[in-house]
Order: C-alpha cells, then structure tokens, then sequence
C-alpha cells in the first residue's frame, strides 16, 4: 500500500541526483547515469540519455519497468520508491537491504494492529537502547556532504599593463 502523496517522479529523481555525487563532488552527467542503468558495464544501457534527461525534466513520467529497474540501478535506490505513493526512501532501504526487516514484518502479518503497535514500541525500545533518542526518522535519509571541490584549472585573469609589468620584473629578478 503506498505511504504517502503522489510526489512526481521527476522530484524523486531530482532528489536522488543531489544525493548522488561522483568523487569529484559534481553530480553524474545523464549519459553516465544512462550508462549506469546498464545490469552489467559490458551490456546496454535500459536508456539513453535523452530518456533519463526527459524523465529527470518532467517531460516523460511513466517509464517501463525495465527502464525502472536501471533508473534504481543507477540512483542506488529501491525500485519501488520510483512508484507512485512510495515516498519512504529510507524504510524501502530497510526492507530491501535487510531480511531480519523482511522476516520481522512477515511474523506481524495475521497480528493486527495490536501486533504492529508492539513492534513499534520494541523497535523505539532498542533505538534509544542504542542511544537513537530522536524517534524521528527522516523519510528521505540526509545525503552524504559532498567533498570540497578543487578548483578547476582554466585561464588566469588578465593583467592590467602594471600588474604584466610588475610582475614581468618579479619572475625576472627570480623573487
């Protein structure tokens, strides 16, 4: 069952890209995305670049299920958070990563309200026994700070004929 209002898929996956950063700190190029939808570096991509462009634009909304799969693939994320209504990044992260999280909610499954309200009240219980005192959990993990980015190489600033001057007279003088 969805948790949550129909956020559009271009949000999602513009929230996904500012989480994304490659070692430089800049965010991956759509081709390189497209590249990564790919099951195996070697095989083709599930779409081209102008198809994630289009979906991280807006102007398409529905993709197959294969193009689906490679957009998680490429955003490292649940394929089901890129459904409609399923907004909870981070408890689709828990359910997908872990099975002892799978396993727990099988057993609650014929319990009803009362057995996942004892659920809830156990896992608060162990959170703060693992000193997690803030019973907030955000929906969408905080993204990883980006590192510093070296500055990039590119033209100096021109010099004023004072400045070319003084500075002629200081690499001449070797000081």
């Amino acid at each position: 069952m969805p948790s949550g209002p129909d956020v559009p898929l271009a949000s999602k996956l513009a929230l996904l890209l500012r989480r994304k950063t490659e070692a430089d700190g800049k965010t991956p190029s759509t081709r390189a995305l497209a590249a990564a939808t790919a099951e195996r570096p070697e095989e083709r991509p599930a779409m081209t670049h102008q198809v994630v462009n289009d979906l991280l634009n807006g102007v398409k909304s529905n993709p197959s299920i294969s193009q689906l799969r490679g957009l998680a693939r490429a955003f490292d994320c649940p394929v089901a958070f890129l459904l409609p209504g399923y907004n909870g990044l981070t408890s689709l992260s828990v359910y997908e990563e872990q099975q002892d999280a799978r396993e727990a909610l099988r057993l609650v499954h014929d319990l009803g309200e009362a057995g996942a309200a004892e659920l809830l009240e156990a896992a608060r219980e162990i959170r703060l026994r693992h000193g997690r005192t803030d019973l907030t959990v955000p929906e969408v993990p905080e993204p990883i700070p980006p590192a510093a980015e070296p500055p990039r190489p590119g033209r100096r600033r021109r010099l004023s004929f004072t400045e070319a001057a003084e500075r002629a007279v200081s690499d001449l003088e070797g000081t």
